[in-house]
């Protein structure tokens, strides 16, 4: 009733009626007030995956024991009850074998010909499939696809983020949640595919198998990541190097609990079983 009586004297788009109705909703929950004065569980994404403060509260993303996630998929969505919709982030991290001391982290280019955010550099992700138990099983099924890069294991610690964006086929909001996972056993991998600034494009030897989703691999320093421009719409980029705001902060904090855990021990990495 609130919803209509406002949007009776103030027409909105569509667009935004969606994100009024979803506040609307959500605020008529009985423990509404509760949930705030404890913790925000969502961040405002405006039609796209870019995340805002949720009514004024900022959440960024934060880590977790990636033990605690380790659990069947239903049971993930009693763990987070908010959350409409789950998806996986595989975030591998490897050396240059000229600058053996600096990290540097896989990202793909997404290809914008086939789906919405072309040209958009992230790291291997996407939903649960059919086949998956666990989200740590979708984050290694999706890295296996994306960069046919199978881990052996999972660290210890991992990362979430949560938000809502605009679904394309419906126009509703869906509220999401990442879960990213981070790949450090590097033996096998190395980062030979690198940024020049000079030219603003990736150059070097290619590494890795990347799917037909994507265009191009590279592996990222920090600081690269940390400038890289940031996508305000779901249509395809032109810059050379833009990502999505949520998932970039994803990456640096993937950086940040890597430096952290040659300060203090992880929690126990986590093997992976082949399907």
């Amino acid at each position: 009733m609130m919803l209509e009586a406002w949007t009776f004297k103030f027409p909105v788009p569509q667009r935004y009626r969606n994100i009024i109705a979803f506040i609307v909703n959500y605020l008529e929950k009985e423990d509404c007030h509760a949930r705030f004065e404890k913790r925000p569980i969502l961040n405002h994404v405006n039609g796209n995956d870019q995340y805002r403060p949720f009514l004024g509260v900022p959440l960024l993303p934060e880590s977790i024991n990636a033990g605690s996630v380790k659990i069947p998929l239903h049971r993930l969505r009693e763990l987070f009850p908010d959350i409409q919709r789950f998806t996986a982030m595989a975030i591998i991290l490897a050396y240059h074998p000229d600058s053996p001391t600096e990290l540097r982290v896989l990202l793909i280019k997404r290809n914008g010909k086939n789906s919405s955010w072309g040209n958009i550099w992230e790291p291997a992700g996407g939903g649960p499939g059919d086949e998956d138990r666990t989200i740590l099983d979708s984050a290694a099924r999706e890295s296996e696809e994306e960069t046919n890069i199978w881990p052996s294991r999972f660290a210890g610690m991992a990362l979430t983020c949560a938000f809502y964006h605009t679904d394309r086929k419906t126009g509703n909001l869906v509220v999401m949640r990442t879960l990213g996972f981070i790949i450090n056993h590097n033996e096998e991998i190395m980062a030979q595919r690198i940024w020049s600034h000079e030219m603003q494009q990736s150059i070097g030897q290619s590494s890795v198998q990347i799917s037909e989703e994507h265009l191009d691999h590279c592996w990222f320093t920090e600081e690269e990541v940390r400038s890289a421009a940031l996508s305000e719409e779901a249509v395809p980029q032109q810059g050379p190097f833009t990502m999505l705001r949520a998932k970039r902060d994803m990456v640096l904090l993937a950086f940040e609990l890597f430096r952290r855990n040659k300060r203090q021990e992880w929690p126990p990495s986590i093997k992976t079983v082949l399907s």
